[in-house]
């Protein structure tokens, strides 16, 4: 490794608890879901703290979240590389705990990241709190709609462990409000690779009373965004998604109304600490089981505060 850290690259290993590392350019693999904006974002903060703190960094992804097989054999393929260290966002977390627990026997460190592995931890963890930010969500809804109005969730996908969190905060902080409500769960936006558009207006023609949606995923909101835009007038029905950031189109759609609240996660952000906690690993340096990284739910009234405005610019 490079021995001069930057003094960002230094202050982030301060807050993280962790010293200083000079040894060797170490090799980390970074396994990531699939290959949507979302993920792209994590790349980018990976890359980013490879380049800051003198570390390889080695990034492949499936095509899709639910290309679980997929996952395994790239895992495999990074294993052939002689990785130091493991960077992982699991599809599937009954899946991919065997097979990481194998490499991390041969003294591999693994970080995992966004979605935890089943069972006992492997190593530490960097992710968004995924239920508070479902219980934001959940209470924006609840404040917008009646005891008896009908609400629907348009799921992620069956296996990530993330999304089901984020939907479990959902619907706890929408019964908590409205303790007879009726929320529909059944409806999945990536239930196979290309789906989210198709799934959205069956979600709508299933349930047509629908007064409120809360789409868990970043391809499911942008597909129910796109059908909703179309339907008149604007905000008829009560939408809240989320993803990566924050783009100019849910900006638009927050301006106008069409959408109520977009629960932006920081996944650069996720990529950047994922990155620096297996370096630290690889360093002998001690980690804090759990690494937290922010989420924000922006909503028209906050739009324009200049912390919304800079996820724009990411």
């Amino acid at each position: 490794m490079n021995p001069v850290l930057s003094r960002r690259a230094a202050l982030v290993l301060c807050l993280l608890g962790l010293a200083p590392m000079l040894s060797a350019a170490p090799k980390v693999g970074v396994l990531l879901k699939g290959r949507i904006s979302f993920w792209t974002a994590v790349e980018k903060g990976s890359e980013r703290a490879g380049q800051e703190f003198g570390a390889e960094i080695i990034v492949k992804a499936p095509l899709s979240e639910i290309d679980v097989a997929v996952q395994i054999r790239l895992l495999q393929a990074l294993a052939a590389q002689g990785i130091d260290a493991l960077v992982i966002a699991p599809c599937n977390e009954d899946t991919l705990a065997g097979p990481v627990a194998a490499l991390a026997a041969k003294g591999v460190k693994v970080v995992v990241i966004d979605s935890p592995l089943a069972g006992k931890p492997i190593g530490p963890f960097v992710g968004t709190d995924q239920n508070a930010a479902g219980e934001a969500a959940g209470r924006l809804l609840a404040n917008l709609i009646g005891d008896r109005d009908e609400v629907s969730l348009l799921r992620h996908t069956q296996t990530s462990v993330a999304a089901i969190q984020r939907e479990t905060g959902a619907m706890a902080a929408l019964r908590a409000v409205h303790p007879q409500l009726a929320i529909h769960n059944d409806v999945f936006a990536s239930s196979e690779y290309g789906a989210e558009a198709a799934q959205a207006a069956f979600l709508l023609s299933k349930y047509p009373a629908t007064k409120a949606i809360f789409a868990s995923g970043s391809t499911g909101s942008m597909a129910m965004l796109n059908l909703l835009e179309k339907r008149k007038p604007a905000g008829s029905i009560k939408f809240v998604g989320g993803g990566a950031n924050l783009n100019p189109e849910v900006a638009a759609a927050l301006a106008d109304g069409t959408m109520q609240g977009w629960l932006a996660q920081l996944p650069e952000d996720v990529g950047y600490k994922g990155v620096a906690a297996a370096l630290a690993l690889i360093a002998g340096q001690k980690v804090e089981p759990v690494i937290r990284t922010d989420f924000i739910l922006v909503t028209r009234e906050n739009l324009h505060d200049p912390r919304v405005q800079a996820l724009l610019s990411n």
